[in-house]
């Protein structure tokens, strides 16, 4: 993973091929911490000061006295160069800023030769927060207000750089979740958005959420995930109890079981089933044996195969019976594994 250099320009006015640099400032940091590893800033002295923007020198601060130390184009695109090598450039509206250095490094003749086409614009990265009404603009003095960023000398290439630098330490998170939640399973994301809705109606109701507020979360949701543990523990003593204490509710077996490819001989073979599943103090539901009573399979297969996913709901686990699975079994079993039924498979010659 390339470094990031977040860079600002300041220049005598807004045309790249007009106007020229007059202060640049570059800020070499670890692409993933964000750590600075090289600080350099620097005025340069400009060659055609009667084409300047009188107002971009204003602004910029720029006079002779100030700018008595400042170096070459060349000096400073020398300097500037070990400090791009192999780096990918950052900064807000950087697209601006790598204009100028273009500019910049077709004057003097070279340019660094490693240094990757791609750009990381804090201004974009801030762009939700303009489309939620929380901005009303995407420049770097907004930005840093509503993300409380403190910021130095507005126009001065330094404090821009570093201004810029603590926007994407603010945004790039914000953005690596968004990353993470668009890799996510559709359940997944249903589940985190069930977790933000939760949060916001906390806020809502609370106030915005804080760690040090007095509230003990980690003991409360411990406590909720005992009592958790406690109510599935019971529910499974319930459902045993089920099969065994006389007045609570026999445990509910659903026979999947072919039916259509030879209905006498299946009808006999699952009669067989639910006589041994009853023996075993279990409840059959065998559509096999209850629908045919009434419907056709030749002209009522839609409703016949609605009706077994109804009672299959109303079930409490699934056994499928031998060893060919049919398009209808099929739809039984997806249903049970997508309601979490326990589905077990059961040898042929098992009854």
């Amino acid at each position: 993973m390339r470094p990031l250099v977040f860079v600002d320009c300041e220049t005598t006015g807004l045309d790249p091929a007009r106007h020229e640099l007059i202060e640049v400032a570059a800020l070499r940091v670890h692409p993933r911490t964000l750590e600075v590893e090289i600080e350099l800033s620097f005025k340069v002295r400009p060659e055609r000061i009667d084409d300047a923007d009188p107002e971009a020198l204003r602004i910029n601060g720029y006079n002779e006295e100030a700018w008595a130390d400042a170096v070459s184009l060349d000096d400073a695109m020398t300097q500037l160069a070990p400090v791009l090598e192999g780096a990918a450039l950052a900064g807000h509206n950087v697209a601006f800023d790598r204009g100028f250095l273009d500019a910049a490094w077709t004057r003097v003749g070279h340019r660094p030769s490693e240094l990757d086409h791609h750009l990381l614009d804090t201004a974009t990265l801030a762009w939700p927060l303009l489309s939620s009404g929380a901005i009303d603009s995407v420049s770097l003095t907004p930005v840093c207000k509503q993300l409380g960023i403190e910021r130095g000398e507005e126009h001065w290439a330094l404090d821009d750089a570093r201004a810029s630098l603590e926007v994407a330490k603010r945004l790039l998170p914000v953005m690596e979740d968004h990353a993470q939640l668009s890799a996510f399973a559709s359940d997944e994301r249903a589940i985190f958005r069930a977790l933000l809705r939760r949060m916001d109606a906390g806020r809502t109701e609370y106030g915005p959420w804080k760690a040090d507020d007095g509230r003990q979360y980690l003991r409360e949701a411990l406590a909720e995930v005992l009592d958790a543990l406690h109510y599935c523990a019971a529910e499974l003593v319930r459902l045993d109890r089920k099969r065994t204490v006389p007045g609570f509710r026999t445990r509910r077996v659903y026979v999947c079981h072919p039916y259509r490819n030879a209905p006498a001989e299946n009808v006999e073979r699952v009669t067989a089933i639910c006589k041994a599943l009853s023996d075993s103090g279990l409840l059959p539901i065998a559509p096999q044996l209850y629908l045919p009573q009434f419907l056709d399979e030749a002209t009522d297969r839609e409703r016949a195969l609605a009706l077994c996913l109804e009672l299959l709901d109303t079930s409490d686990e699934v056994r499928v019976y031998g060893q060919s699975i049919t398009a209808g079994m099929r739809l039984e079993i997806e249903r049970a594994e997508a309601g979490g039924l326990p589905v077990r498979f059961v040898d042929a010659e098992t009854v």
